[in-house]
Parts: structure tokens; sequence; C-alpha cells
């Protein structure tokens, strides 16, 4: 077969494709027709020099990536079919187009292509939900006419469960409503946001009398003003969801049935498998013997995105990540006595504004207001931040 290019011309082609369609959730992913190539193996004159699947010595992707600026189309070379697509090997891509966030610019004539690398060796966790992997993208991440890259990225797919599929999918919905304060160190006072955002009136839930701190709303101990706050999530790098090449229309599917029901579990082993791409963030956190300082960092990320206007829905410590900080100095600067934290894993997030399917706007900010004040509950009992007696930490 003949070897496509990875360099400028990477997936060029021009055979037209057929009509669009749309997934089996009816959010239109495929919105007009789009440009892919034809099967091809992987170049010999890069295979010579690495292996496209190893992650060493490659970079990771930490910075923020304008949605104009992400892969439309994704070839994907899956080593030991981890999507369920069937492809002709590890050599031949299968392709994937961008769900979430939704482009706003015509894809008919030349839409931004990129190859991600998924190897089973790079798993970097497997959870209960979702495994997660290091995976190398080749990508333009900026303007048009810059050189392609090779980063690092975290890959998350859905386990064999219709639930599974239908949390990381919400996650991507999720990730593509926050604001980009979720992502990139801002103002520490929401209403930097300006004057006619309608979140800027939402505070986090009163932290309970048993609980140290009570009645305090975002309190930094430290006596120093805060210039700006780092991050509350990883970086999204795009929601990507695999597509049929001969009739263009998407492979994700869904039991609608199912998706009201938290326990559902209904085993879909065959299921194709939807790829959210996001920044690596380091490892879970140790609650036991995190110090206190640290432990109310966490819980200020929660309060922060209450601030915002949304809910996490499953803030247990288990879904927070720690790396070596402060972000604002170089990683070969940053240590773990000055940690930065994260959250993960918000398939069951909820906005004030953002109502979901047949749900009304007052329904919407109830449902908020009830995981605000989950959120703080579950987060501080995960955190140690209360002991069994219910009192105040000594």
């Amino acid at each position: 077969m003949p070897a496509i290019t990875i360099a400028p011309t990477f997936l060029i082609d021009d055979t037209p494709s057929s009509p669009s369609g749309s997934d089996s959730g009816n959010h239109h992913v495929i919105s007009a027709p789009i440009h892919l190539p034809k099967p091809t193996s992987i170049p010999r004159s890069l295979s010579s020099t690495r292996d496209h699947f190893s992650v060493v010595d490659l970079p990771k992707l930490d910075t923020f990536v304008n949605s104009d600026h992400l892969p439309d189309v994704l070839a994907i070379y899956d080593k030991g079919d981890i999507t369920n697509v069937r492809s002709g090997g590890r050599n031949t891509p299968v392709y994937y187009r961008r769900a979430y966030p939704k482009s706003e610019r015509s894809l008919t004539k030349d839409p931004r292509r990129a190859a991600l690398f998924l190897d089973k060796a790079n798993c970097i966790e497997s959870g209960r939900r979702s495994s997660v992997y290091h995976a190398p993208l080749f990508a333009t991440l900026g303007p048009k006419g810059e050189s392609r890259k090779s980063v690092v990225v975290a890959a998350k797919v859905a386990n064999d469960t219709c639930r599974s599929h239908h949390l990381l999918r919400e996650e991507a919905k999720g990730y593509a409503s926050f604001p980009d304060q979720f992502f990139n160190a801002s103002d520490p006072h929401p209403w930097a946001m300006g004057p006619d955002t309608p979140l800027v009136n939402h505070r986090p839930a009163m932290r309970p009398r048993c609980f140290p701190g009570w009645g305090v709303v975002m309190n930094p101990k430290s006596r120093a003003p805060l210039v700006t706050v780092p991050p509350i999530t990883p970086k999204f790098y795009g929601f990507y969801v695999p597509l049929n090449p001969e009739t263009m229309h998407s492979l994700a599917r869904r039991h609608r049935e199912c998706e009201d029901f938290q326990n559902s579990d209904c085993d879909v082993p065959n299921w194709p498998k939807s790829i959210l791409l996001m920044e690596d963030c380091g490892e879970h956190i140790d609650p036991v013997t995190m110090p206190s300082e640290h432990r109310e960092q966490c819980l200020q990320l929660v309060e922060r995105m209450h601030c915002l206007g949304f809910s996490h829905g499953h803030a247990r410590a288990s879904n927070m990540l720690v790396q070596p900080g402060p972000l604002s100095l170089p990683r070969e600067l940053r240590s773990m006595d000055t940690p930065s934290f994260r959250l993960i894993s918000l398939g069951r997030w909820r906005g004030a504004y953002h109502p979901q399917v047949l749900e009304s706007p007052q329904g919407a900010r109830r449902a908020f207001c009830k995981g605000r004040q989950n959120d703080v509950l579950i987060a501080m009992q995960e955190l140690g931040m209360v002991n069994a007696s219910g009192s105040d930490e000594g």
C-alpha cells in the first residue's frame, strides 16, 4: 500500500466523501461532507526513526489550544483495538471526527487533520467507568502554516457499559460548556468575567457547621492577596467520535432508555468507543498524607466551580489530581512542595444555566443547587476535613 507522508501534506486527499449524518444520539457531528484520505500505512521513513506509539522523550501538551486550532479529523492508529473499531492493523488508521467543541467554520474544503497513536502499554489508569492512556498526538495546534509537532496527551475511553459511554459523552459536553477560567490561571473573583455574565451571582454552598470554616466562602488562609488562581480542570483537546468511512456517519451508540438510571450498566463490549483528549495533570491525591492547606486547596477548586455556575456531581478524592507546581514556573523548576491540583471525572456535572433535554431553566438551577450542596459535603468528607464524630479537626 502507498505510504502517507506525516509532514505538511499529512492526510491531505481530494477524494470526495459521501453526505453527512449524525450519531445515534441525535448530536449532529457531521454537518457537511468532508474529505477523508484513503486507508494507508505509516510511512517507512518515519517508521525507521522511532516507534510512533512510544511516549518516551515526547513533551506533554499542557498549553491551552483554541477550539479553532484543534483537529477536526483524527487518523487513529490503534495498537490493540482499544477503540473497538476494526482496521487493517496497527499501521492502518481508523478515522474520527470532532464532536465537541463544535466547529464554527466550514469543514467542507480543508478540515484540520492529525494523527493519534493508541497503545495498551501506555495505559495510565483503568477504573470502573473508563481507561486513560498516554497517547502521542501529531498535529498542528496553532494557525495553519505552522509546523506539525508530536506531543503527548491523555486519551480517555469508556469501558464496556452503556452508562460509561453516556458519562464520557456528558463529560465532553461539560468541557465544551465550561468557561476559560476552568482551564487557565485567572483572576480569583468570578466577577472578573465581566459585568454581563449571568454566572457571577453564584456562591459555593455554605460549609456545614460541623466542618472547619463553616459559614466561610472562598476564604484563603494565606494573608497575601491572590493575584491569580490556578486552573480547575485539565485542558480540553476535543471529543472525537468514530466514523464509518463509507457513509460518513458516526458509529457512536447509546441506550436512551438507560440514561436516566444511574445504575444501568448494560454490557456493550462491541460498541465503537469515542475518545476524549485532555491534558495529563498528574496522579491521584492521597488525602491521608496531605497537609490541611493542600486539602483546602482541593476544596477551593470545587467551590470555584460553584462560583462559575457549575457543580461537579462526584467530588470525591479519587477525582482529584496533583502534580508539581506552581504552574507559573517552567516544568523543571516545579516541585511537589508547592503542588497544583485539578478536578477530573466530570460526567455528572450540572450547570445553573445549562438545562438538559426537556428540562426547564428552573429545573436546571435546582439541580445545580442540589449538586453544589452535595459537592461540599462529599468533598469535605473525602478530604478528611472532619473526624468521625462530626466535629472540627483539632
